[in-house]
């Protein structure tokens, strides 16, 4: 496991879309003589909210996504790591979530009051008692345990809020197909953080959440899609719950998760 710990680290901390800030401690890319035009078109805004408000009206949801994310390795040049989890959701405080990729596997549990992560090829797990919504899970998780959820954006009881924070430009891009569907592409920036979300046309469910982190040296970028949306699926209470396997050993989160910066 301690051979694996670098490239955990490297995926978990570029893995959350729409946090600006530093990424390992990267200095700060120099600043622009002279910043683009800002615009705000409430359209694009428009699209936005009409996708939040499904999603917060939606109590319970499956999904997969893909995520991409661009972080420093050892020599400092950036490296490109993919994953892709399988993601259930019963509001208003139950998450599971089954991660998979160029990280070592990872699954996550939350039911209203315990938090919980498994890494299952060497039975290790870290749990912890947790508030009580999705809502306060989130931040809670990134500050005491580093557990970063690459498709949290989605997750929020408000995503219109969280995605528009401090917003200084939104315009319409226009729109792509993706998987098949017409997919509408919303570009929004805000200080630290130019972001692009792909929203589509007949269900009003994100396609994509794309981002830049343009003050980072390099201006590393990530990328979620969804897809294979199931609204309002029978989940049981149990997914939500971690029993422990045969042999499992508790370790503190920190340690399951890798070094943070």
């Amino acid at each position: 496991m301690q051979a694996k710990t670098w490239r955990t680290a490297l995926v978990l901390a570029a893995l959350s879309p729409l946090i600006p800030g530093t990424v390992l401690g990267q200095e700060k890319a120099p600043v622009p003589a002279t910043a683009p035009a800002k615009v705000m078109e409430q359209g694009a805004l428009d699209l936005v909210k009409k996708m939040s408000a499904k999603l917060a009206a939606t109590p319970a949801f499956l999904v997969r996504t893909r995520s991409m994310s661009e972080t420093p390795g050892g020599t400092g040049q950036f490296l490109t790591f993919f994953t892709e989890s399988v993601v259930a959701v019963k509001r208003p405080n139950k998450l599971s979530a089954e991660i998979r990729g160029d990280a070592p596997p990872f699954d996550f549990y939350f039911n209203g009051e315990k938090m919980t992560a498994y890494e299952p090829n060497h039975k290790f797990y870290a749990t912890t008692d947790a508030p009580k919504t999705l809502d306060e899970l989130l931040p809670f998780a990134a500050k005491t345990a580093g557990v970063l959820l690459p498709f949290e954006d989605v997750l929020y009881s408000d995503p219109y809020a969280v995605l528009t924070k401090d917003a200084t430009s939104a315009f319409y891009a226009g729109y792509s197909v993706l998987h098949g569907a017409r997919c509408e592409h919303v570009a929004i920036a805000a200080p630290g953080i130019e972001g692009q979300i792909w929203i589509n046309a007949k269900t009003d469910l994100p396609c994509m959440i794309a981002g830049t982190l343009p003050n980072v040296q390099g201006a590393p970028r990530f990328m979620v899609e969804f897809h294979d949306w199931k609204l309002n699926p029978e989940l049981p209470d149990k997914l939500f719950t971690f029993v422990k396997p045969d042999g499992a050993a508790a370790m503190d989160f920190r340690a399951l998760t890798g070094p943070k910066p």
